[in-house]
């Protein structure tokens, strides 16, 4: 059975599957389980052994949670084979029966809806009829009404009170901080502004799991392309920036530990994460020790950063008399390198006073064991690196017409549409703020395929480039947008930024992000042909995730 994308599900039976899957997970990881014991496991979720014994043999052959998703048999959602009237009958009786303060068992809601059944002459629904209904209801609204909000948080809230991490990506933190450095234009040299740091460190083992470093504030893509960072192997990403150095660190953590940021409450990172088997916490409101890990690694590494030239330091008395602007000297790549070097080559071989040992060697020791200390093995590898990305990439809901699909005002197009032209329902569309010069469309089949420009003479742009030329138009009174007025518009900003980047930060900051863009970009058209399928799974993704700019 093909795995539906996550988008697709319906929260219903999304929250079923989360339901299952601590139970599943824990006695499909039990080779020694015994009948009693999921016997129990069937009674806790309310479901018959044999459909239990069905979910671990579905789980193990795929650990995701998906594969829990309740399959379609029998009626269609929302079929009642009940009257419309005793329908509504037994709701109500739910609500203002069996819902109340007052608890009454279920006998009492069936004795309910049986009388008010026989008051209108109606057939009454069976016992079993009436509990599946109830069972239907959501588990933390029945607790909320029936014993307050505090039980309801009680028992569904995340427990956040333990950041206890006994083994390598059993808990990754992240976080950001600007950094303590002016980086200057790749031209000029001029001075722009203090980049954005996003930083992901492994609490077991101290290890700095992965980073991202941007121009533009902290974002949901941010945070995606820093736990991408974290969880795929680094050895080209190294080999592009001319590091010699080791970073081990990679696989797809188990839970992630993150403050209340609006960032990090996204819908796409929330289901991609659970996708994946990843748990997610929040910091509890006013508990800044609940984040000591990552706050300390930053504050080592802009210990660090405050030898390079540009530095603003922390506070006013540390900078002086220094003027950061004048000794700006490093551009926003060169301090992504600077950063892999501190951190592979120097921070990772450090002695950690808190773990008695160096990062790396906690790191060795977690994954193949030391003497009497079990490693926990090799970590869980990413499947699919090209899917685990889109799988946090923003979402928009499109139609397929004659002449493509139509996303931010701009038309796409590949062959492989042509089939589905007419298609009645909207469609999955994934796009990267970073490059909208290609978006990706999930098929019927499960896949998603690239789309291109349907004009393949226009530039790769960014979403904030967009929006600036959507906003420049509208400040001329522009009634109409079309595409050539966008691209036009964003034409005529590029020549001014370049006119104007010895001029002002901003022109240069903005000319700054294009390039980051446009570098990365192959100097031929993308080929018609490579529209009509998807990328090869094993095509390395650190080539095309980390030279682009983020928008938020």
């Amino acid at each position: 059975m093909s795995v539906p994308d996550i988008a697709t599900v319906s929260p219903a039976a999304w929250d079923e599957a989360r339901r299952f899957l601590p139970i599943i997970r824990r006695l499909a990881d039990d080779p020694s389980r015994t009948r009693a014991d999921v016997e129990a496991g069937a009674a806790e979720l309310g479901c018959g052994p044999t459909h239990v014994y069905a979910l671990i043999r579905r789980y193990i052959a795929d650990p995701r949670l998906t594969s829990l998703l309740p399959r379609k048999r029998g009626p269609s959602a929302g079929f009642s084979r009940l009257e419309n009237e005793v329908d509504a009958l037994v709701d109500e009786a739910i609500d203002g029966v069996y819902l109340t303060r007052q608890k009454p068992k279920i006998m009492h809601l069936v004795e309910e809806v049986q009388r008010q059944c026989a008051a209108r002459g109606l057939t009454a629904p069976s016992r079993r009829t009436i509990t599946a209904r109830l069972r239907a209801r959501p588990g933390r609204d029945v607790i909320a009404k029936r014993q307050g909000a505090k039980a309801a948080r009680d028992r569904y809230a995340p427990v956040v009170g333990s950041l206890e991490a006994h083994w390598p990506l059993s808990l990754i933190q992240i976080d950001h901080t600007l950094v303590d450095v002016i980086v200057v234009d790749s031209e000029t040299r001029a001075p722009i502004q203090r980049p954005w740091l996003t930083l992901a460190i492994d609490v077991c083992t101290r290890c700095v799991a992965g980073f991202h470093l941007s121009l533009e504030p902290p974002s949901a893509t941010s945070v995606a392309l820093c736990l991408t960072h974290a969880a795929l192997a680094k050895e080209s990403w190294l080999a592009e920036r001319g590091i010699d150095a080791e970073w081990p660190v990679r696989g797809i953590p188990e839970r992630l530990h993150l403050d209340n940021a609006k960032e990090f409450r996204s819908e796409a990172l929330k289901r991609g994460c659970e996708q994946y088997g990843i748990a997610v916490d929040y910091r509890p409101v006013r508990t800044p020790h609940y984040g000591g890990h990552i706050e300390r690694l930053i504050g080592t590494m802009m210990g660090k950063v405050h030898l390079l030239p540009g530095t603003t330091f922390s506070n006013i008395q540390e900078k002086g008399d220094l003027r950061p602007d004048q000794t700006a000297a490093m551009t926003i790549d060169e301090v992504e390198r600077w950063l892999g070097h501190a951190i592979a080559g120097v921070y990772h071989r450090e002695l950690h006073r808190g773990i008695g040992m160096t990062p790396l060697a906690a790191w060795e020791r977690g994954i193949t064991g030391e003497g009497a200390t079990l490693g926990r093995g090799e970590p869980v590898a990413v499947p699919d690196p090209r899917r685990f990305l889109i799988d946090f990439l923003p979402i928009e809901r499109r139609r397929i017409r004659r002449d493509g699909v139509a996303l931010h005002s701009i038309a796409y197009w590949s062959d492989v549409l042509s089939t589905w032209i007419g298609h009645p329902e909207r469609m999955i569309v994934r796009y990267d703020p970073r490059d909208l010069s290609r978006i990706y469309l999930l098929g019927p089949d499960g896949t998603y395929y690239d789309l291109a420009y349907r004009d393949l003479r226009r530039p790769p742009i960014s979403l904030w480039e967009h929006r600036l030329a959507l906003r420049r138009l509208r400040d001329e009174g522009r009634s109409l947008v079309d595409e050539s007025a966008i691209f036009r518009t964003i034409e005529a900003m590029r020549t001014i930024a370049d006119d104007a980047v010895r001029t002002t930060k901003t022109a240069r900051r903005q000319r700054e992000r294009r390039l980051r863009v446009v570098a990365a970009e192959p100097a031929a058209a993308p080929d018609r042909s490579a529209a009509d399928g998807p990328v090869e799974a094993d095509a390395p993704l650190e080539d095309r995730i980390f030279p682009f700019e983020e928008w938020s």
